[in-house]
């Protein structure tokens, strides 16, 4: 299987113990039988009277009574003993609170009463299991969790952004063979899903979730010029200078058309970019040739050329909330931010631009559940998150979150998936996840200065500002190369063969 990043071989693992409570049993073991009875005296049988002697023989009866009675107290013994350790086939046995299992289980972004539905289901499934949910801060979780991980008291789960599997992957707990398989995986879950988290068979983790990128568009302004939601660059482009509104003395942008061209105020630019370089067959493990220097100047001419687009104005996000920005990219989760800064604003959201005549690609970010390989509770713990994987638990989890802000991400299992199409808002986000790729240049993943992602993004910033500013393109394009390649090689990534995820 092609998979995302190389990681290390299947380990040996040292086999689970039995649950708690349990004793295994030797197979093909039967009950003892019963011991059998004395035979009644023969009729006309009578006892030796008291004036004869009595002849002492050995008694058959006196033989077969104490063994009989001895095999009978050792089958009983047995019998109860076996049934206090193992327990009856049908009988209920009560979990008290001081037998259940507790998992710490590190959350970010989902409230606990967003999850609290989710954990409730799976408590009353498995009785014996307890999960402790604890939200984290994002600043400095990549470290505090990197801490964590190389502990010999981790979390029992936590919660990991797919791009920093080639950091983390070797004190990750792969799933055990009584939980999902890679099979599984690749029925129920978007293939991205797979490329990024199933290596070697070997499942890491399991997503609730899989965000993208789509298209917000001013419906009035659109309106207003006559104007159909764009499906290619091409259109992107004229659309954007149709829109934008420019003052006549100052020149100064009072409607900006779309938030592309640089990356000081452009919300998810490293998303963005990244997205156009796939579209436009740019190997991300080797970025070079003349699709990487075409795409970047495309990139910033909304900002050096068609000025539809500058520093001046506020973040995408909230322009495009004060109606300053007619077009802006975004992920599904700042549907929200919009509407709570402007109620009443008519926008919506479509598919991402593509170039003609090619395949459609789309772009994709994905957290996880892992299981810590050092975690007290391992067996345990791949039991929540073989819950997780199921199209049960993501329905209750995408109904809980609709609940709380209206516009939850779109499901990782693709059955789920289908269900949340209904929201229109999110409808272009799930059909996008077919075609969607993922590399290490994802952005508002809480990565330390010094992560994969946060340096690449560093080299990527530095292209695109170096063009706006026009500096030498073959040194800036050579230094961006360079750049990744000594990276991605430090983390064991191979640059060869691979255009993408």
């Amino acid at each position: 299987m092609d998979n995302q990043f190389p990681l290390p071989g299947p380990t040996n693992l040292t086999p689970l113990p039995p649950a708690n409570g349990a004793s295994p049993v030797p197979s093909g073991s039967k009950p003892l039988p019963a011991p059998e009875e004395a035979s009644p005296p023969p009729p006309g049988y009578r006892p030796p009277s008291a004036a004869e002697a009595p002849v002492v023989k050995p008694s058959l009866l006196k033989i077969i009574l104490p063994i009989a009675g001895g095999l009978l107290l050792l089958g009983l013994i047995i019998f109860f003993i076996s049934r206090l350790l193992a327990g009856g086939p049908s009988e209920s046995r009560q979990v008290t609170p001081g037998q259940a299992t507790t998992l710490t289980y590190w959350g970010l972004w989902e409230p606990v009463q967003v999850m609290k539905p989710l954990i409730d289901e799976f408590e009353r499934q498995n009785p014996s299991i307890k999960i402790d949910y604890q939200l984290q801060a994002p600043q400095d979780y990549q470290d505090r969790l990197a801490t964590a991980l190389e502990s010999n008291n981790p979390p029992d789960i936590v919660r990991l952004h797919t791009t920093w599997l080639p950091a983390f992957a070797s004190n990750l707990l792969p799933s055990p063979a009584n939980t999902i398989s890679a099979t599984e995986m690749s029925t129920n879950f978007y293939p991205i899903i797979n490329r990024l988290l199933v290596v070697d068979t070997q499942v890491y983790g399991i997503p609730l979730a899989a965000e993208g990128l789509g298209l917000f568009i001013n419906n009035t302004m659109f309106q207003q010029k006559s104007l159909q939601p764009p499906k290619t660059w091409e259109d992107l482009d004229s659309a954007a200078r149709a829109l934008k509104d420019v003052d006549a003395l100052t020149g100064k942008i009072n409607r900006a058309g779309v938030a592309l061209g640089n990356t000081t105020n452009v919300d998810h630019w490293p998303d963005i970019v990244s997205l156009m370089l796939f579209q436009s067959g740019v190997n991300l493990y080797d970025p070079k040739g003349e699709e990487l220097e075409t795409t970047l100047r495309y990139y910033t001419q909304f900002v050096t050329k068609d000025h539809v687009w500058d520093d001046t104005l506020p973040s995408s996000v909230v322009a495009f909330a004060n109606e300053k920005v007619a077009m802006i990219f975004a992920p599904t989760w700042r549907a929200r931010e919009i509407k709570e800064i402007n109620p009443t604003l008519a926008w919506r959201v479509v598919p991402v631009p593509q170039l003609p005549d090619s395949d459609v690609i789309n772009w994709a970010s994905v957290w996880f559940e892992g299981v810590p390989r050092n975690g007290k509770h391992p067996k345990e713990a791949w039991t929540f998150l073989n819950f997780l994987a199921s199209a049960q638990a993501q329905q209750i989890l995408f109904e809980s979150a609709a609940k709380d802000r209206e516009y939850p991400q779109p499901p990782a299992h693709k059955a789920v998936a289908t269900i949340a199409q209904n929201n229109p808002v999110i409808a272009p986000f799930v059909n996008s996840l077919e075609s969607a790729r993922s590399f290490y240049t994802a952005g508002n993943t809480q990565d330390s200065a010094t992560g994969l992602n946060a340096r690449l993004i560093k080299y990527l910033e530095d292209a695109v500002n170096g063009i706006t500013l026009g500096q030498d393109v073959a040194k800036t394009l050579e230094t961006l190369n360079q750049g990744f390649r000594q990276v991605l090689n430090q983390y064991g990534i191979s640059s060869t063969g691979r255009t993408g995820q």
